[in-house]
């Protein structure tokens, strides 16, 4: 459903070294897949998600590449070609979604602006339909006579869900959806967001920092280092078979909670800054199998049977014939 090829973001800056925040990503999100999208904060996550949603200042950054959904390529469409698609084919709901209503209007007339610019609806027809939606995101009618500030953040952030699905888009983007909300309530939203995926059967980009949210809600996980992805595996694979020593080191990172014992394990130094060429591996600074190959030349992609891996580990010179 959505294809994206050999993506690359470049920052631009009056005052320094332009930064290279995507790197040659190539990444399928197929119909109806849930799809979690992990990384350490810097690697690009979020870089990706605006390129692909088309909401990077092209005054301030280059994107080449493409990013094709149903058929279309993103890149090549002009603005009012673009506007016609959002909200009806694509949404996103931002990480700060849950600050982003209007504070001095009602939810109900900030949902009505959405449905007026991007279609032809009654008013009778738009009521229906949002208090339809924030039925699906269990909030009550009456949300919609509310403003933003008489919502909890919580609420605020159902609402800013039920907003991205109000055209039924076929793809949403969510961006660290839950950072800013306790236990408990990302719990909430995580099981509503599979529920609501599962029952309207449309495909999500999920972004996150939190490795045990992204394998508590995706059916596939892509994880993302120095702007590339590293791995990209089914859930279960991932959690019985990571290749990556990337992926390997978040997963020793990641505890469970209900385990008798813990032991926790981070990863040593710091990500590459991506404002300076890269040579080899960028992780092999990190990496605790790390040789000679790591340093000088730039892994490819190896292919399995659920996914890849881009990691010397796994070509001739490493040595390991193990099926990614």
């Amino acid at each position: 459903m959505l294809e994206v090829k050999d993506l690359w973001v470049t920052y631009k800056s009056r005052h320094g070294r332009p930064v290279t925040a995507v790197r040659g990503v190539q990444l399928t999100i197929p119909d109806n897949m849930f799809i979690g999208l992990v990384g350490e904060s810097g690697c690009g996550k979020s870089t990706l998600g605006f390129a692909i949603a088309r909401l990077l200042d092209g005054r301030r950054n280059e994107v080449t590449g493409s990013v094709v959904l149903n058929g279309v390529d993103l890149l090549k469409l002009d603005v009012r070609e673009l506007r016609a698609l959002r909200w009806k084919k694509l949404s996103v709901v931002l990480q700060g979604g849950m600050n982003a209503f209007n504070p001095v209007h009602k939810i109900q007339q900030q949902f009505m602006d959405a449905m007026r610019a991007h279609g032809n609806f009654t008013v009778a027809e738009m009521t229906e339909r949002i208090a339809d939606l924030l039925k699906q995101v269990q909030l009550d009618r009456e949300v919609m006579e509310m403003y933003p500030h008489e919502l909890s953040g919580g609420m605020k952030q159902r609402a800013a869900i039920a907003l991205s699905l109000v055209l039924d888009p076929e793809l949403v983007i969510l961006d660290e959806p839950t950072t800013a909300l306790d236990v408990v309530v990302q719990h909430a939203i995580v099981d509503m967001l599979k529920n609501l995926q599962r029952r309207l059967r449309f495909s999500v980009l999920f972004i996150s920092h939190d490795l045990g949210l992204v394998l508590e809600v995706a059916q596939r996980v892509v994880v993302m280092y120095a702007g590339e992805i590293v791995e990209e595996r089914t859930t279960a694979t991932l959690l019985q078979k990571a290749m990556h020593p990337y992926t390997q080191a978040l997963l020793d990172c990641y505890v469970d909670p209900q385990a008798e014992e813990v032991h926790l394990a981070g990863i040593p130094g710091t990500p590459p800054d991506l404002s300076l060429p890269l040579h080899g591996c960028a992780f092999a600074p990190r990496c605790a199998k790390v040789f000679a190959a790591c340093l000088n030349q730039t892994p490819g992609l190896t292919f399995g049977v659920d996914g890849f891996v881009q990691c010397h580990l796994y070509t001739p010179q490493g040595g390991t014939t193990d099926e990614p």
